[in-house]
């Protein structure tokens, strides 16, 4: 070879070696690829290893778009680009027989479940479900394991056989609780309602389902479709859970017991359901942490979780409008906020107008309406509500976390009503509040040892105020007054153990510092001799301890047995009182409950007469004395049957409870407030819910067979007679459905009349009289109403990170008036008595919009 042609062919292979390097550096493997689009675009690809092994691109495309990007790769590869969702995208090869799909769905509600993760065990390969619950996959093997998990849910492990052309199939997850106590009944009467081994019924605000009447996730107005518990007055707060009155429930918000838990004088709850995490309600086999009651408990916990972004809502209805926002300080701290205030004395909407009419009937208000007939009268009704909620996280460690929480619920009514002359003038000024902050510290010792201390201060303050003057004909002034104030302290630490997974056992120690005062007094300028003034103060000092055992077994089996022993120290007195829960399956499908309970009460309300005139906040908390007024003592033992398959669920309860220790004040069975009786009650009923899933639409059915009885041995001569808001019968009928993003709820409540005593003018030869009949021996006529409620969620980006809600409800669509009470009074027309009376009606139609915002 001549030295020009060994030139030549040296720069043949070096051009040829260069355009070659040149190729190869535009070109890299499909894998290091997809890892740098993962996470420039924050996608996340999902694909079998050999599917893409030694697959290679053009590093050019990467200046596309990444819509363009993904059509080239698919021409460059042979392969299939599928986007599952905005996140994950499938790659498949065509006319692969290894591909797999279908759509994962509850259990019990049917419902489909948007973002579980789905993957093959052998392969490594995932995805996750879409808004419909649907996956697809590719790259399995022969019997490979196909696994389906969630937060909340319990994972399912599949194996798949290798079969070409398989339909889609469809797969169900059951939900799971990480508490001791497993869930036994999921979406008990809608999503988001759970009940528990031991009898806990849980209410998570945020996951709950569409109810009837109700567009927003109100804590309490939700408890009164929970087959236990009753509402005769139509409250919120107004709950009468197995024969007990609303002042024998305990309720807590993160540990503070909450002694005025509405606003609007009962209507609206003073809870904002959006920083809840979850409500649990026990009616029976109540724990032994939990004392100084006699009826249920609510026990309200916010949310604990420290986020890694800030996140928020607000929203308003024709009622209020509220805000929250949750704000992460750091890694281990966070700072959660939340608001409410009431629009009632800006806006007077529909919505407010009927339940002002529902609350102000009877009243001395609703009297001036009407007095106010030639409209020379002026009046000012100023009425607003607010509560406001924070709450400090914090992590210290991986063993210690530690909370601090604050409530505050206020309500205030200023009404002036007078003539323009100022020559007669009146002035009511009432308000209601509660304060409360608590600290909570959890510890864990070890995996099988934790510990909880809680302190607690909570403040509730009535007061108000009456004063009238007359300066024309006769001058005179009248005032009036009514204090009511609770200061309590609290501070309680258990230790909790576990064995293993079946035994576990609690045990603590509880201090409970109450001070309860109030004072009633009334002054007349022209009748001085009738002036009078009662005042009250007393402190009492419990202590308590208590201990808990837990057996359990799956959910075949599972018994707790419980103790908890007290000293009140204001009547020198101990108490013993056990629990017991006991449930147990006893055939495939069918599980038995029974349960017995002893529980005391050394606070509770009674009626005063003094300051009824006004209409409102009739009633006084009072701690128990030796010398009228007991402790309550309550015995109940309860039995029930659960049946649940195929979408039916059947729950069944009976129960009989007597109660010791009543006064006839605190029932309201005497008008005289200077006669103060002492009885027992005994309640026994009958408690069904039935209820089936047919994919989207969700029917249920609850009937409540109930008897509330007292015997006070100095009044009705001897004869028991029933409870003042005893219903024999109710029945409660709701039927939601959903499709796509809209629900739809329709209810109808029916119950019987509730009692009223009966009182008759008599005339015997020329002599008048008025004879009371029987204590409550007639009843009112029945009670029926229907509700609708419907809401829509759309999201304001493809991002879903601004979430928005609408919807509408009608309580009472048909507008009935049903009678609430009946009460009879005597007037005086200035020569002769005669007999009056009066009665409250129910919530006319009342309809509401909401409009919310959530990110």
């Amino acid at each position: 070879m001549t030295l020009k042609k060994k030139y030549t062919f040296l720069a043949f292979i070096f051009i040829s070696n260069l355009l070659f390097s040149q190729k190869d550096r535009d070109n890299n493997y499909l894998k290091n690829i997809l890892i740098g689009l993962e996470k420039k675009h924050k996608v996340k690809f999902s694909y079998a290893d050999d599917v893409i092994k030694d697959k290679k691109v053009n590093t050019k495309l990467l200046q596309l778009s990444f819509k363009e990007l993904l059509v080239k790769l698919a021409d460059q590869t042979d392969l299939i680009f599928k986007k599952v969702s905005d996140r994950y995208i499938l790659i498949l090869e065509k006319d692969s027989n290894s591909f797999i799909c279908g759509y994962v769905k509850d259990t019990y509600s049917n419902q489909p479940i948007f973002g579980a993760e789905v993957y093959l065990v052998d392969n490594s390969v995932g995805t996750v479900t879409n808004e419909k619950g649907y996956f697809e996959l590719s790259g399995h093997r022969k019997t490979d394991t196909l696994v389906i998990s969630l937060l909340g849910y319990q994972s399912k492990r599949v194996i798949i056989p290798q079969q070409k052309n398989t339909k889609c199939r469809h797969y169900t997850i059951e939900e799971h609780s990480s508490e001791l106590n497993e869930i036994l009944i999921t979406s008990y009467l809608t999503d988001g309602i759970t009940k528990s081994n031991n009898g806990t019924i849980e209410i998570s605000p945020q996951k709950r389902g569409i109810l009837p009447g109700l567009t927003e996730p109100d804590v309490l107005q939700s408890l009164q479709l929970l087959p236990d518990i009753q509402s005769p007055n139509e409250t919120t707060s107004g709950l009468h859970i197995r024969g007990g009155t609303p002042d024998h429930n305990l309720v807590l918000f993160d540990g503070i017991r909450v002694y005025n838990p509405a606003h609007f004088f009962g209507m609206i709850s003073a809870f904002n359901p959006y920083i809840i995490d979850k409500v649990n309600i026990q009616t029976s086999g109540v724990n032994a942490k939990f004392g100084n009651h006699i009826a249920g408990v609510i026990d309200i916990e916010t949310n604990s979780k420290i986020d890694s972004i800030i996140s928020g809502g607000f929203g308003t209805n024709l009622t209020h409008a509220d805000a929250f926002l949750k704000f992460p300080l750091s890694k281990n701290t966070a700072i959660h906020v939340a608001g409410r205030r009431s629009l009632t004395d800006a806006f007077n909407s529909i919505t407010f107008q009927r339940i002002s009419d529902r609350v102000f009937q009877n009243s001395i208000i609703a009297t001036n309406e009407l007095n106010d007939t030639e409209n020379f009268f002026e009046k000012d009704n100023i009425f607003f509500f607010d509560d406001l909620h924070v709450k400090l996280l914090a992590n210290l460690g991986e063993q210690d976390r530690v909370s601090i929480s604050h409530i505050y619920v206020n309500n205030k009514l200023d009404y002036r009503f007078g003539n323009e002359n100022r020559s007669f003038i009146q002035n009511d000024d009432l308000s209601v509040q509660n304060f409360g902050v608590s600290g909570s510290w959890d510890r864990i010792w070890d995996d099988n040892l934790k510990q909880n201390t809680t302190l607690y201060y909570s403040k509730y303050n009535l007061d108000y105020t009456f004063n009238g003057e007359q300066t024309v004909g006769i001058p005179y002034t009248e005032s009036s007054i009514k204090k009511n104030e609770i200061r309590e302290f609290s501070l309680k630490s258990s230790l909790n153990t576990s064995f293993n997974e079946k035994h576990q056992l609690g045990f603590g120690v509880e201090y409970i510092r109450n001070k309860v005062s109030f004072v009633l007094g009334r002054t007349f300028s022209l009748f001085p001799v009738n002036d009078y003034r009662t005042e009250e103060e007393n402190t009492n000092n419990t202590i308590a301890i208590f201990s808990e055992y837990q057996f359990k077994k799956n959910k075949d089996f599972n018994v707790n047995l419980g103790v908890r022993s007290s000293y009140f120290s204001i009547e020198k007195k101990f108490t013993f009182a056990p629990r017991l829960f006991l449930q147990t399956k006893l055939v495939d499908h069918t599980w038995f409950n029974i349960s017995y309970e002893r529980k005391y009460q050394n606070i509770s309300q009674l009626i005063e007469f003094s300051t009824s005139d006004f209409g409102l906040e009739n009633k006084v908390w009072s701690l128990s004395n030796k010398e009228e007024i007991p402790i309550l003592k309550a015995d109940q033992i309860s039995t029930g049957f659960v049946f649940k398959n195929n979408g039916w669920l059947l729950d069944l309860n009976a129960y009989y409870k007597n109660v010791d220790g009543l006064t006839s004040l605190s029932r309201g069975v005497t008008s005289n407030s200077s006669i103060i009786l002492n009885g027992e009650s005994s309640s026994k009923g009958i408690t069904s819910l039935l209820k089936k899933n047919f994919g989207n639409y969700t029917t249920w059915m609850s009937y409540n067979l109930g008897e509330t009885d007292f015997t006070f041995p100095l009044a009705n001569n001897g004869q028991a007679f029933p409870d003042d808001n005893d219903i024999r019968h109710s029945f409660f009928w709701s039927h939601s459905y959903r499709i796509g993003q809209f629900n739809f709820a329709l209810g109808w409540n029916y119950r019987t009349g509730i009692p009223f005593t009966q009182v008759v003018e008599t005339n015997d030869n020329g002599f008048q009289d008025f004879v009371v009949n029987e204590i409550n021996g007639e009843r009112l006529t029945r009670y029926h109403r229907l509700d609708f409620s419907a809401t829509y969620k759309f999201n304001f980006s493809k991002s879903k990170r601004w979430k928005g809600k609408l919807g509408v409800s009608f309580l009472n669509i048909y507008n009935r008036k049903n009678q609430l009470q009946r009460r009879f009074f005597l007037t005086n027309d200035g020569f002769n008595d005669a007999l009056a009376n009066e009665e409250t009606v129910s919530l006319g139609f009342t309809p509401n919009v909401v409009f919310r915002v959530e990110f």
